[in-house]
């Protein structure tokens, strides 16, 4: 069975993909072959991409003003080791909007009742330590937080064959 392909409303982090970019291949390589850049969720799935309104999602991130978002450093989740971006409050006030806005497309597919903002770094692989990946993280990364990200637009990343993205548009944010 063809599943249908997604969209997914993010985040890009440009100014830490220097940084990030490198782990991100040596510990998530499959999100990074997949063309997936380093960035925060905001709304995934989104809407099949021949049914996605472009002109709404440019007029919701023209409500938002640009802002500075900072990585402060490694946290957890079962299965997952990410980047703790701030303001949180802040992303999760876009998070809530956007999900109140598209309720047909609960975040996670409503698995995660209430998602974190977060930059993953690496999602486990079966039979892996989370331990033992998050270790290898913080060595790789510890003296390089807090990474400052200058934040101008969202953007709307596009599934364009099972399991191979691009991104499709940004939008930009209030000056």
């Amino acid at each position: 069975m063809v599943r249908d392909l997604n969209t997914a409303i993010v985040i890009v982090l440009d100014n830490a993909r220097p940084q990030l970019e490198p782990v991100r291949e040596e510990f998530h390589a499959q999100e990074v072959a997949a063309g997936i850049p380093l960035h925060v969720t905001l709304l995934y799935p989104f809407a099949p991409p021949d049914r996605v309104d472009e002109e709404a999602l440019a007029d919701f991130f023209a409500g938002y003003d640009a802002f500075t978002l900072t990585l402060r450093g490694l946290a957890t989740w079962p299965q997952v080791v990410y980047a703790v971006p701030e303001p949180r409050d802040h992303l999760l006030a876009m998070m809530h909007a956007l999900i109140a806005k598209y309720p047909e497309y609960p975040p996670y597919e409503g698995e995660i009742a209430e998602p974190e903002p977060h930059a993953t770094l690496s999602e486990l692989e079966p039979g892996e330590s989370l331990e033992a990946i998050a270790a290898g993280i913080r060595a790789r990364t510890e003296s390089l937080f807090p990474i400052q990200c200058e934040i101008r637009d969202g953007a709307l990343l596009q599934e364009h064959e099972p399991d191979r993205w691009r991104e499709r548009r940004r939008f930009p944010l209030r000056a």
